[in-house]
C-alpha cells in the first residue's frame, strides 16, 4: 500500500512582518508548486531524497541540514503514537521537492514549512489517526518550536489547509512558556485565528533568482505593527489594490531598520510595475525571493511580463486560478 500527498508553496500576499506579532494578521495565499511524497510500508525506516536513501536510525545521530524538519516530524509523531497506544510501522518514504528551482536555488515559497506539513499529513493517513486541519496546524508548530525555528505559522496554517486564508498569530509567549507539549493539541490557543477565503484577486509572481540571509534582524517598533494590522484590515474588506501600495510603502519604511530586506532586484520589481500604474511588493521576509503585482486587468500580463524580464526578474506562472 502506496500512500501518495504533495502539499503547495504559499506566498504571503499582505502582513508579512506584521503577524510576526501575537494577535496581528496576515493574508497568505497556496500556489500551484508543489513538495511532493510517498509512503510505503518496508521493513526499516528509510527517508529518500535526490536518489539518495537515509536509514532514519542513522539520520537520528547525525542528520543533514535539509531532513532536519522531516527527521523531527517522524519523531515527535512516534512520540504521539506512543501516547496514544499505537504500533509504529516502518516505512519507505520518497521525497520530490519543487519548491526549488532547476538549479536547486529556492523560490522562497516554504518549503521548510511544508516538509514538516508533508510528512504530518502522510503520517496521519498511514495511521489513520484523523487528526484535523488545526490539530496538524498546532502539531507543526509545537514541531517548529522542538526545533528552535518557530516562523510565524502563517506558511504552516496556508500549506495546511490549502485554501487562502487569513491568519492571526496565536499568544507567542504563552506558547514559549507553556511546559506541556500533546496536551496543547487539544486546547484553545490564546489570540489564534485561521478564516479560510473563498477568492482573492490575481496576482503575478515575479523571481529575482537571489536569496540572502541577513546579519541582522532589526528590531520592529509598534508603530509598524499598528499601521500594518490598519492596511491589512482594509485589505481583507475591500481587496482595494491601494492597500498593497500603502503596505509595501510601510515595508520601504522598515527597510531602514532591516536592511537589506528590499533587494535592488525587488525594488525594480515593485517600481517596473509601478510605472504601468500597477501594485506590486515584496511577499515574505524579502532579502530576495519573490515579488507580487497585483492585476486588476489582465491586459496588463503580457506588459509586466516583458517589463520583468527585461530586468532578469522570472515571472512563475503558479497563481492559481479561481477553477483550480
Amino acid at each position: 500500500m502506496r500512500i501518495y500527498e504533495k502539499v503547495p508553496g504559499k506566498l504571503y500576499i499582505i502582513g508579512e512582518y506584521n503577524v510576526l506579532k501575537s494577535g496581528h494578521g496576515a493574508i497568505v495565499a497556496p500556489v500551484n508548486l508543489f513538495l511532493q511524497g510517498a509512503l510505503t510500508p518496508n521493513h526499516k525506516t528509510t527517508i529518500i531524497e535526490d536518489g539518495v536513501s537515509h536509514p532514519y536510525l542513522d539520520l537520528l545521530k547525525k542528520v543533514p541540514h535539509q531532513l532536519k524538519n522531516t527527521v523531527e516530524t517522524i519523531t515527535f509523531f512516534n512520540e504521539y503514537l506512543k501516547l496514544k497506544n499505537i504500533e509504529v510501522i516502518h516505512f519507505e518514504y520518497a521525497i520530490e521537492n519543487n519548491l526549488v528551482s532547476d538549479e536547486q536555488i529556492k523560490y522562497g515559497l516554504g518549503s521548510s514549512a511544508a516538509s514538516i506539513v508533508l510528512t504530518l499529513k502522510l503520517l496521519n493517513r498511514l495511521y489513520k489517526t484523523n487528526l484535523s486541519p488545526v490539530m496538524l496546524f498546532k502539531m507543526a508548530v509545537l514541531i517548529q518550536r522542538r526545533l528552535g525555528s518557530l516562523s510565524s505559522g502563517g506558511d504552516l496554517a496556508s500549506i495546511i489547509f490549502d485554501v487562502p486564508l487569513y491568519y492571526v498569530r496565536y499568544d507567542l509567549n504563552w506558547l514559549l512558556n507553556e511546559k506541556r507539549t500533546f496536551a496543547l493539541l487539544e486546547s484553545e490557543w490564546p489570540l489564534l485565528e485561521i478564516k479560510l477565503l473563498t477568492k482573492l484577486p490575481y496576482f503575478m509572481v515575479g523571481w529575482t533568482k537571489e536569496s540572502h540571509t541577513p546579519d541582522t534582524n532589526g528590531i520592529i517598533d509598534d508603530a509598524f505593527f499598528d499601521k500594518a494590522q490598519k492596511i491589512v484590515n482594509n485589505y481583507l474588506f475591500t481587496y482595494d489594490d491601494i492597500y498593497i501600495f500603502q503596505y509595501q510603502t510601510l515595508l520601504e519604511e522598515l527597510n531602514h531598520t532591516k536592511k537589506g530586506m528590499i533587494t535592488h532586484k525587488l525594488k525594480t520589481l515593485v517600481k517596473s510595475a509601478k510605472t504601468l500604474q500597477i501594485a506590486a511588493k515584496i511577499s515574505g521576509a524579502g532579502y530576495g525571493d519573490c515579488g507580487i503585482a497585483q492585476i486588476n486587468n489582465r491586459n496588463q500580463i503580457n506588459e509586466l511580463t516583458k517589463v520583468w524580464e527585461n530586468e532578469g526578474i522570472k515571472v512563475l506562472d503558479i497563481w492559481r486560478r479561481d477553477d483550480e
